[in-house]
């Protein structure tokens, strides 16, 4: 192929680098060593730095709709101008993700079963998109920061074993039985400290490597354990957004009404980042498909799966085509804003199997 395109042939990063060349003008499979033409572009399909641009297709529609958000908090009864969400309840609160989001994310094995799709695939979507999504919320609070438009920061917020009344955004009184606070030097102290120590216990390094295995509300238990130990007082943790106006907009009103969407805006702008989200993820996705197709090995195909190292395995799962009808099953599930909530659904599947499996135990047995 290369003598024919006149092109040297390379190895390692630099074939990579020469297949995506390739994918702008024609498409292809491979039979062994040999490429087999399937189509030829008649326009070369330009390249698309997908970084550069999600940055520009996420960012102006987040940045519209915390602005919304904080506006409408500051209009409240109580007067708070202060937002303090979850990152998972900001992806929820921007439309970025659906309310099944985060218990999915904990639950992939579950979920996993519950769907009949590849465990690996569930894993490998939410240790990509989470991380993607997170960090298009995060570029976008910075850019308003640098326009002197909010102050924010990324905190921990822990959870104490104590009631706490709080009023809610029509200024109505609420009693809640946890109280959710900002952690002070101590606490993240303590908190860093037994994460490490678990983390070790467990034999992991890194905390991706957890999340990876599905071991990750396994480890957070076992952190919050040793700090109770500690009286500490300290249910759970998790990351949050602080936010607040810049003092200087709150001091201009008209400055600051013009940050309120109408309700037909706000909806279309919504639906609008809700339909990119799920696009790009899509785009990703078929991208990590063919990269794997055009990686693999020929002698892949005579070999056991279960005989390759993991790399290998993400390889040969990626260039499947279940990896692309996994994930749209996925978005339709975790993403997607008409998709219907499933956690009863996944639990009770679960009680059904759990005692589908004891009668078959008691039967053996009996």
């Amino acid at each position: 192929m290369c003598i024919l395109l006149n092109q040297q042939q390379k190895n390692g990063k630099g074939r990579n680098y020469q297949f995506e060349q390739w994918q702008q003008y024609f498409t292809w499979e491979r039979q062994g060593h040999k490429f087999i033409i399937t189509s030829i572009h008649e326009f070369p399909i330009l390249k698309i730095d997908n970084r550069k641009d999600n940055n520009n297709i996420y960012g102006k529609y987040i940045e519209k709709l915390i602005l919304d958000l904080l506006y409408q908090k500051q209009q409240s009864k109580n007067n708070n101008r202060r937002l303090y969400l979850s990152r998972d309840q900001m992806l929820q609160a921007l439309n970025m993700v659906n309310s099944n989001y985060h218990y999915v994310k904990f639950n992939t094995g579950k979920v996993a079963d519950f769907l009949k799709i590849d465990n690996e695939n569930i894993k490998e979507f939410f240790n990509i998109n989470n991380r993607n999504l997170n960090d298009a919320v995060e570029r976008s609070l910075k850019r308003l920061d640098s326009k002197f438009l909010v102050i924010w920061n990324l905190v921990h917020t822990i959870v104490l074993n104590e009631e706490v009344i709080i009023l809610d955004e029509h200024g109505k009184e609420i009693k809640l039985k946890e109280n959710h606070v900002t952690a002070g030097k101590i606490e993240l102290e303590y908190i860093n400290t037994y994460e490490k120590m678990v983390a070790g216990e467990m034999g992991y390094t890194k905390k991706q490597e957890i999340f990876l295995a599905g071991r990750y509300p396994e480890f957070t238990k076992k952190v919050c354990s040793k700090l109770q130990e500690q009286d500490l007082n300290i249910l759970y943790y998790y990351k949050s957004y602080d936010i607040i106006f810049h003092p200087d907009i709150v001091m201009e009103l008209d400055k600051l009404n013009q940050f309120l969407l109408e309700y037909e805006e706000r909806k279309n702008v919504k639906i609008t980042l809700n339909g990119i989200v799920s696009k790009q993820i899509i785009i990703n996705t078929e991208k990590r498909n063919q990269e794997a197709k055009n990686q693999i090995m020929p002698t892949f195909g005579e070999r056991l799966i279960v005989n390759a190292d993991y790399e290998e395995r993400k390889l040969i799962r990626r260039s499947q085509k279940k990896y692309i009808t996994e994930t749209t099953k996925i978005i339709d599930t975790v993403i997607n804003p008409k998709a219907r909530n499933i956690i009863d659904k996944v639990n009770t599947y679960e009680r059904t199997k759990r005692k589908t499996f004891n009668k078959k135990i008691d039967t053996i047995l009996n």
